[in-house]
C-alpha cells in the first residue's frame, strides 16, 4: 500500500523528533482547529505498534496562554507529547511542569499538512544538531551580543550568566522540548540591557501578520520595545501588544539563531524561526527559557541576513555563519 506524503512526515516526527519506542505512553495534545494534524500523527503511530491518545481543547488566543486545568493534568502522565495546537504551549507552566516530570515534548503549533509533505521537516536533524550545539557553546560562554543589518538593525544586549538553549528538533532525553522543523539556538538577554533598533524584514508570527509586506521598526530602550514604526502591519502589531495591557509583553525576551537550511520564511512560526541565515527575537515572556519575565504573550519576529557579534567576535556575516 502506498504511504501518503503526510504519513512520511508524521513518521519523521515520531521516529526522529520524538524517538518514540513501543510501549511508551504517547499523547497528542491538540485543539479543535488542529485535530486533523493530530489524527495524521495518530494514524502514523499504528503501523509502528504505538497506541496514542488524543487530547483536545478550545483553541487558545495567543502563544503562551495556559491550557485548561484537566488538560494540564493529563500532559504530565505521558512519556512523549506531540503538541499539535493552534498556538504554542512552549511558554506555559503546563509545558514546564510536564517536562519537569520527564515528558519529552515535541512542540507543533500551527502545523499544517503542507509542512508534513515538504520543507524543513525533511532535513538531517542529527547533522544540524552538531552545528546547533557548537553555536550554543559560543553563546553560553559569551557576555554580550550585537546585531547589525544593511537595513538598519543595530541592537546590543548582555547575555552574561545566561545559558543558551539548543533546539535540534530531537527530543530524545527526559524533559527535552523541541519544535521541529525549527532548528535553532536561543538565549534570554539579560533583562533591561537591550538597546538600539530592530528592523523586522522577515515575519511577525501572529495571525494577520506572518510574512511581512513592509519592514516594521522596533525602537528598543531599557530592554523593552519603546516604539513601533511602520505602516499597516506595524499598526496591527502595536494593537496586539497593547491589547495585552501588560508592560511585560514588550520585553526583549529571546535572541535566536535559525539553523535549518530547508526552512523558508512563510509566516509559520516553526518554519520561520528555523530559517538558516536569519535571527529572531522573542518579545514578551522568557521565564521558560532562563529569563525572569512572565507575560501572557511571546511573539517572535524574524530578521534576515544579520551580522552577529558575540563579545565583539563576528560569528555571522550577512547571514553566513563563519564560526
Amino acid at each position: 500500500m502506498k504511504v501518503s506524503e503526510e504519513m512520511i512526515g508524521a513518521g519523521i516526527l515520531i521516529d526522529t523528533c520524538g524517538v518514540v519506542k513501543v510501549g511508551e505512553k504517547v499523547l497528542i495534545a491538540s485543539d479543535q482547529d488542529k485535530i486533523t494534524i493530530a489524527n495524521v500523527i495518530a494514524e502514523a503511530c499504528v503501523p509502528r505498534h504505538i497506541e496514542p491518545s488524543i487530547l483536545s481543547m478550545i483553541p487558545r488566543k495567543s502563544h503562551g496562554e495556559e491550557p485548561p486545568v484537566l488538560y494540564t493534568a493529563v500532559l504530565k502522565e505521558a512519556d512523549v507529547v506531540f503538541a499539535a495546537t493552534s498556538f504554542s504551549l512552549f511558554h506555559t507552566n503546563a509545558r514546564i511542569e510536564a517536562c519537569k516530570k520527564g515528558v519529552r515534548w515535541v512542540n507543533l503549533p500551527d502545523f499544517s499538512m503542507q509542512m508534513l509533505r515538504e520543507g524543513g521537516l525533511f532535513i538531517d536533524f542529527h547533522k544540524q544538531r552538531v552545528k546547533a550545539e557548537k553555536i550554543g557553546q559560543i553563546l553560553s560562554s559569551g557576555l554580550s551580543v550585537r546585531i547589525i543589518t544593511d537595513k538598519g538593525t543595530d541592537i546590543q544586549f548582555s547575555i552574561a550568566g545566561r545559558d543558551a538553549i539548543v533546539e535540534s528538533g530531537i527530543s530524545d532525553q527526559p524533559g527535552m522540548v523541541n519544535s521541529p522543523p525549527d532548528i535553532e539556538c536561543c538565549i534570554a538577554p539579560l533583562e533591561g540591557t537591550a538597546k538600539g533598533k530592530i528592523v523586522i524584514d522577515g515575519s511577525i508570527v501572529l495571525p494577520g501578520l506572518g510574512l511581512l509586506k513592509e519592514d516594521v521598526i522596533l525602537r528598543i530602550l531599557g530592554g523593552s520595545v519603546a516604539k513601533i514604526e511602520g505602516s499597516e502591519e506595524a499598526s496591527l502589531f502595536r494593537k496586539v501588544l497593547k491589547s495585552a495591557q501588560e508592560k511585560e509583553v514588550y520585553n526583549i525576551g529571546e535572541f535566536g539563531i535559525g539553523l535549518n537550511p530547508k526552512c523558508k520564511i512563510c509566516g509559520s512560526m516553526l518554519e520561520d524561526e528555523g530559517v538558516y541565515g536569519t535571527i529572531h527575537f522573542g518579545i514578551g515572556d522568557n521565564h521558560t527559557m532562563g529569563g525572569c519575565v512572565e507575560a501572557s504573550m511571546h511573539t517572535d519576529v524574524v530578521v534576515k541576513n544579520p551580522t552577529v557579534f558575540i563579545d565583539e567576535k563576528m560569528v555571522i556575516k550577512s547571514g553566513k555563519h563563519i564560526y
